[in-house]
């Protein structure tokens, strides 16, 4: 079976013999690698896509085992859509343009436990991502220096990135397309980009993230601007001590639970756990927060080929942040796939 017919597979057993369509990008990205607007109903040999006009051609190059069905107009979309699933209750991802409907039952968990383990096409696509952010953090050693505000930096990411096939993934979680936060900004974890100078004697928290055909790799680098004080370098020490503790947590099995206490330990232990504000990590795919959660309460056990961050962070408002993070791919022993250097580095 092919790998568009595995993920159909393991859609249609979650969804325990009830039919299954995709309304959102993301989910009819997995299905068919199209992502374009369309309606999608998945069938055990195939996904058949009901597409605009506008989309026809990029449907059927990109697609992969897709019948394509052209409809003029979201009304008449709609209407060949519900042609196309029939009788019966039908899982959708997104009942926006069904709502009343009873038999459209809303069941975006079934896509994100679906997504969750990533096939060896998606692994090799978040490596190419993690390669490409490696790149960009080596380009950040030179441009990262006192008089740079955060935007222009940023742009400089966003080169690099682009020179590198990358594409920017966006998150919920604030405006900006990546995070470069200097001195006291890089105390707010989500930090938006600003016009502020970066000054010798700031961390710069770099938070950088982008997808590689459709898949996300997640990195994170503190870097010093000109000098590091002793404080600054114990507490970099700190946190990446508990980084390496949740880096050794992680196995196929383990309680996701259990991995980010691990790094709260070192923390708590140094006397900073009240300076971490977030959980130790989360999985990464299509998009940038996806399952498994690894954070407090969170009893799911590690599965192979879960591709999860591990990120611990201290935060002193007014001053500066410090998190280190990286993406890993659980198996018989955790794979790091960002590799640009941990150590402390003073720049600029």
């Amino acid at each position: 079976m092919t790998i568009y017919g595995e993920r159909r597979k393991r859609l249609l057993s979650l969804a325990g013999g009830r039919k299954v369509a995709a309304l959102t990008g993301a989910n009819l990205f997995y299905l068919t690698d199209f992502w374009g607007g369309g309606l999608a109903v998945v069938h055990p040999d195939r996904t058949v896509v009901v597409t605009s006009p506008l989309e026809q051609d990029r449907a059927r190059e990109l697609g992969r085992e897709v019948e394509v069905i052209i409809a003029k107009g979201w009304k008449l979309m709609q209407e060949e859509f519900v042609k196309q699933v029939g009788r019966g209750a039908v899982a959708v991802d997104s009942d926006s343009l069904f709502k009343g409907a009873k038999r459209f039952e809303r069941r975006p968990e079934l896509f994100l436990e679906a997504r969750r383990t990533k096939d060896e096409v998606e692994v090799e696509r978040i490596r190419r991502a993690s390669r490409g952010l490696d790149r960009v953090y080596e380009a950040l050693t030179t441009e990262l220096r006192p008089g740079r505000t955060e935007w222009e930096v940023a742009a400089e990411v966003m080169k690099v990135a682009t020179a590198n096939e990358l594409t920017p993934s966006g998150s919920d979680s604030a405006l900006s397309p990546t995070i470069v936060a200097s001195g006291p900004n890089g105390a707010l974890p989500h930090s938006e980009l600003t016009s502020r100078k970066i000054k010798e004697g700031d961390f710069v928290v770099a938070d950088i993230f982008f997808r590689y055909a459709g898949y996300n790799s997640d990195e994170t680098r503190t870097f010093a601007v000109g000098r590091a004080t002793a404080e600054m370098k114990r507490h970099y020490a700190i946190v990446l001590e508990a980084q390496e503790a949740a880096m050794d947590a992680i196995e196929v099995g383990a309680v996701a639970e259990d991995v980010h206490m691990a790094a709260v330990k070192v923390l708590r232990r140094r006397g900073v756990e009240k300076r971490l504000n977030h959980s130790i990590g989360h999985g990464v795919g299509i998009d940038i927060h996806e399952m498994p959660p690894i954070s407090k309460g969170s009893k799911t056990k590690l599965l192979a080929n879960d591709v999860i961050t591990d990120e611990p962070g201290i935060y002193f408002p007014g001053r500066y942040g410090i998190r280190i993070e990286d993406t890993v791919k659980t198996g018989r022993k955790p794979e790091l796939l960002t590799r640009f250097t941990k150590e402390l580095l003073v720049v600029g």
